[in-house]
This record gives C-alpha cells, sequence and structure tokens, in this order.
C-alpha cells in the first residue's frame, strides 16, 4: 500500500519498495493524486478508482463546512518599484512588476506582511481571540515575520501569555513542542500558529476555526488538502 505521495518521484525511496514488490498487488491510497504537473502519483498508479470528495466529507460530517473570504492587498494585483529604489541593504530593486508569485520569495515587503498580521488580528477581535487560527506562509523566514508582526499587533495578550502566538515549523524546537497543546482539546495556548510547508498535510485539531493561506496555492488539490485536512469537526 502505497502512503500519501511516496511513490510520485521516480527517484524517491518509496519506489524502490514498490519496484521490489512489483509482483505483489499494490493499493495506492493519497490526498494529493496530482501533487505536481511534473509529479504525480497518477502516473504509477493510474486514473483512481474510486474518491472520497471533500464535499462529501462535509456531508457525511467527517469534515467541517468551510467559507472562503478573500482579501486582497494594494500590492497584490502588481507593484513596481520607484526608479532607483533601494532595499534595506542598499541594493536596487530590479525595475519590474511584482506579484503575488514574488512576494516573500523574491520580494519582501515589511509594509504587507503587517498589514496582513492587522487584517488577521481585525478578523479576530470581531470574533473571538482565542479561536485557533493556523497561518500558512511562504517559507520559515515569512513564518518568522508573520508571527512577530501578530505579536505586535497582540501585544496585550502576549504580555500575559507568551505563547499566544508561536511558530510550528521544522527548525523550531519550541514551537514543535508547542504543537500538542495547538491540537489539546483542553489546551488554550497556543491560539495562533503561523507555519510553512510543515502542516499542510494537517494534523487533527478538531479546535482550529481560522485559517489562513498566506502563501501562493498552486493547485486547487493543494487547497483541499489543507482545508480538509485541518477543517475537521
Amino acid at each position: 500500500m502505497s502512503g500519501h505521495r511516496g511513490s510520485a518521484s521516480e527517484a524517491s525511496a518509496w519506489r524502490e519498495v514498490l519496484d521490489y514488490f512489483s509482483n505483489a498487488t499494490q493499493i495506492g491510497l493519497t490526498a494529493t493524486p496530482k501533487e505536481t504537473k511534473d509529479v504525480s502519483n497518477m502516473a504509477y498508479f493510474g486514473e483512481p478508482i474510486y474518491t472520497y470528495s471533500l464535499k462529501q466529507g462535509i456531508e457525511d460530517g467527517l469534515l467541517a463546512p468551510y467559507k472562503v473570504v478573500r482579501i486582497n492587498m494594494d500590492v497584490d494585483e502588481g507593484w513596481r518599484p520607484t526608479s532607483g529604489l533601494r532595499d534595506k541593504y542598499g541594493n536596487t530593486v530590479e525595475d519590474r512588476i511584482y506579484n503575488l508569485k514574488d512576494y516573500d520569495r523574491n520580494l519582501v515587503i515589511a509594509g504587507r506582511t503587517e498589514a496582513v498580521a492587522k487584517k488577521i488580528t481585525e478578523y479576530l477581535k470581531a470574533t473571538d481571540r482565542f479561536a485557533k487560527t493556523i497561518i500558512f506562509c511562504t517559507d520559515i523566514d515569512h513564518a518568522n515575520r508573520m508571527r512577530q508582526a501578530l505579536i505586535n499587533e497582540n501585544a496585550d495578550l502576549v504580555a500575559k501569555h507568551w505563547n499566544y502566538c508561536v511558530k510550528i515549523t521544522g527548525d523550531d524546537d519550541v514551537g514543535k513542542r508547542e504543537l500538542d497543546n495547538f491540537t489539546d482539546v483542553e489546551e488554550r495556548f497556543p491560539v495562533i500558529a503561523t507555519t510553512s510547508k510543515m502542516l499542510t498535510t494537517g494534523i487533527d485539531t478538531k479546535m482550529v476555526k481560522f485559517i489562513v493561506l498566506e502563501s501562493n496555492i498552486g493547485s486547487m488539490t493543494e487547497f483541499k488538502q489543507i482545508i480538509g485536512a485541518w477543517h475537521k469537526n
């Protein structure tokens, strides 16, 4: 039986296992049959013989229904630097139009990160400041900057609860230790977790109410995987 996406890459260790047991009956079970346009489990297993959709999971009561709220920043449609603009290190910013695919990868706009943190905080203040929230960022650096921006916006609660907002990424031992508390239905803190790719496949977290995708999601498959994995009853 093939787990998740391990068999997708021909160079993976999982593929060697499947090849070794090539005479056996092999059943593939995955949340991401088409991982990317270049690497796909379907290339090995073929078309799915049965699909259990996100919609069906919601209707069966296994997954919680969700509502998508889109918020655009002023620069999201495109931003071009003024002539001779330099970054904080003194380097000249390349003169071209930047968009969502560039932000927090090729270009970091500190004001945009702060604006996103402010929007998230405004939403929580209008609903529930203790609603478990997870924010998917582009990479570890972005997750760290987003955490700091959220700490600044929620300084009153952070002063009372040091772990109100944490970063849960592969390089953060403190954050990883807080993961159990984040998923525990009895634990109130942490409330907000910023992360990158580490948690995209989801963990059983019944308390998560607010999912923020502050990274460029490349496909509907990945979007549904994140929403389905995290938004459970």
